[in-house]
Formats: structure tokens, C-alpha cells, sequence
């Protein structure tokens, strides 16, 4: 290899090198014009102020409306129990969100972000207004950047950013809704009273919350239990219960015959839930209730309460939130809920 060629090599090394230095030097320090400020400064400290937020999109339709009163956040259009980890993951993710770079200033390049103002009827974006706070606020979110980030811009603001952390904002109002009508624990359930629209009542029961297996008493003559344990899987009927669909308590047409299932925890919680048939669709009212007395019969040892008050508030807190509405829940849960008794019984 000639000399000149060699020192055109050490040449190019050299400068490979260097803008590699150079370039990892960018990365880390974070020389972007405005890398890691705070796309909304101030917003963290306030958080608490919040008290409403609003989803807007095209054509400048409000899409959803979160409201924060005494009960907690709602979702104003089912007037409804609004998810409040959803909630609070979306105002700490506003309170962290920072710039990553700047994108692009032309309006014309908008769209390809999803940051387009939401008056126009084909925009993409979603403007978010936050209510509350001493001055207004509010956010254009775009498209996704990645899995970490998302494309945002102040209104108010010509350039577009990328920003992390990543915003979620589901654009209909069922998402934002506590799905959850009840979560009660399989071991805190002494007891299960089934009375299914067309098969005979049975019930089941546990002696202790240690108790291995629920028992089925007054089996008919000649027959048994399918398996050891096959009454326990009716113990995760209010295992984190979630509904489809909800909607304000009305008369079924035709009045169908309803199933009922009544259970009570070892503490003195006392779950009742009626469910019927709409066509292809099942639907359940729920009610709660403390029951003083079982919770006493039952030792210290099967309560998983600190105390009798905090059953009675728990209750208390169920009944507020299920009177007057009726879930649609799926198929298997509600199969499940009112299990027939020959679903645990054989010849």
C-alpha cells in the first residue's frame, strides 16, 4: 500500500471517528434546541388544580368531557365513574412530558403528525383543554413517536414536537369509564346462594376461609359432586368483575325472569346480583349490603377487614356506585355468576 494512500485511510478513520464522537456527544448531552424542557412548564405543581379535561376532535366535536367533583373524576356523557388510573396516568404523564426535537413548522406538514388544528372536519388530532387552572390550557397530541413518545403542539405554538412520555387518549367515552363493578377476593367468599331463572336453587359454603373446598349441602339422593373442588370456581364470580356496557336502570321489555345470586364474604360484606337475557346480550343489577351479624359469627382469623367499619364502608361505597344502573357483562362471566347446579353435581 503507497503512502499516500495510507494517510488517506488514517485520514478517513480519523474522521469517522470523530463524527461518531461527535454524534454520540449530541445524543447523550441532549444538544437539540430545547431537549428535555417541559412542554407545559408550571404544569406539575398544579396538578391538583385540575378539575376537568376535554377531548376535542374534528370538525371541533367534543369527544369525551372529564369532570372531577367530591366522588372523583366522572365521564360526563354516561355521567358515569371515570377509570381514575387512567385519569391519573394521563396527568402525570402531562406533568413529565418534555421535548425530545423539534419537528416541523409547516402548517402543510401538520396533518403527517397528527397535529393539525381539530377545526378542520378530516383532522387526526385531538385538542385536550385542561380546566381549573388560573390561565387555560391547552394541547394538541398527534400520532404515536415509537412506543415511548408521542407528537404534540401548543396551539398557540407554530413548531410540532415530539415529546415523551407517551400520551394515551382513547376518543370515546366507554374507554374512559371504571369498568370494574366489583373485586372481591375468592377467599373472602363464605358463601353462595344460586337461584337460576330455570333450574333449582343450590347454594355453597366454606366453614372457615382456610377451608380447602366450598361444600354443597343437601346434595340429592345419588348424586355428588363432579370433582373435589368443583364448587370453588363460583368463588371468582366478583373476581375483578368488568362490565361491556352500562346504562341507567329501566324495565326489561317483556320482563324477562331473572337469575339471582346472592354471596356473602366471611366479614359480612353481602353481594346480590339479579341477571337477565336481552336477546344475545346478558345484563346485571348489583346491591350491596353489611351484614353485622355474620361478621361477628365468623373468628378475627377469616375477616380480611381491619374491621367491622370498613366492610360497612365498603358496602356503602358499592351501593353508591351500582344503584340505579345495569351492566351488560359477557357471556362466560355471566355463566359463571349463575352457575346451574348441575354444572357442579353428576349421577
Amino acid at each position: 500500500m503507497s503512502a499516500r494512500r495510507l494517510l488517506v485511510l488514517l485520514a478517513l478513520a480519523v474522521a469517522m471517528t470523530a463524527a461518531a464522537l461527535w454524534l454520540g456527544a449530541r445524543r447523550t448531552t441532549g444538544h437539540e434546541p430545547g431537549y428535555g424542557a417541559p412542554v407545559l412548564p408550571g404544569l406539575a405543581a398544579v396538578l391538583d388544580s385540575v378539575t376537568s379535561l376535554r377531548l376535542v376532535g374534528a370538525g371541533g366535536r367534543t369527544l369525551v368531557t372529564l369532570a372531577r367533583g367530591d366522588g372523583g373524576w366522572r365521564v360526563a356523557e354516561a355521567d358515569y365513574a371515570a377509570d381514575m388510573d387512567r385519569v391519573r396516568r394521563l396527568l402525570v404523564a402531562l406533568g413529565e412530558l418534555r421535548v425530545v426535537e423539534a419537528k416541523t413548522s409547516d402548517p402543510a406538514r401538520y396533518p403527517a403528525l397528527g397535529v393539525e388544528d381539530v377545526a378542520a372536519a378530516g383532522a387526526q388530532s385531538i385538542r385536550l383543554e385542561l380546566g381549573g387552572l388560573q390561565a387555560p390550557l391547552a394541547l394538541l397530541v398527534g400520532r404515536a413517536a415509537g412506543q415511548q413518545g408521542s407528537y404534540v403542539r401548543l396551539p398557540t405554538a407554530p413548531a410540532a414536537l415530539e415529546a415523551r412520555p407517551a400520551l394515551e387518549l382513547p376518543r370515546t367515552p366507554q374507554l374512559w369509564l371504571a369498568r370494574t363493578v366489583i373485586d372481591l377476593a375468592p377467599e373472602r367468599v363464605q358463601s353462595l346462594a344460586i337461584a337460576p331463572a330455570n333450574g333449582p336453587p343450590w347454594r355453597a359454603e366454606r366453614t372457615a376461609r382456610d377451608a380447602a373446598h366450598f361444600d354443597v349441602p343437601d346434595l340429592p339422593r345419588g348424586r355428588e359432586l363432579s370433582h373435589r373442588a368443583a364448587a370453588d370456581a363460583a368463588a371468582d364470580v366478583l373476581a375483578r368483575l368488568e362490565f361491556d356496557e352500562v346504562r341507567r336502570s329501566a324495565v326489561p321489555a317483556g320482563r324477562p325472569r331473572r337469575d339471582r345470586t346472592v354471596v356473602h364474604s366471611f366479614d359480612g360484606l353481602v353481594v346480590t346480583l339479579e341477571g337477565w337475557a336481552e336477546g344475545e346480550q346478558r345484563w346485571l343489577a348489583v346491591a350491596s349490603r353489611f351484614d353485622a351479624g355474620a361478621a361477628a359469627h365468623f373468628p378475627a382469623a377469616d375477616r380480611r377487614a381491619a374491621d367491622a367499619a370498613q366492610v360497612r364502608a365498603e358496602a356503602e361505597r358499592i351501593g353508591r356506585a351500582t344503584d340505579g344502573w345495569q351492566y351488560r357483562v359477557p357471556g362466560y362471566r355471566y355463566d359463571a355468576i349463575f352457575r346451574k347446579r348441575d354444572d357442579v353435581l353428576r349421577h
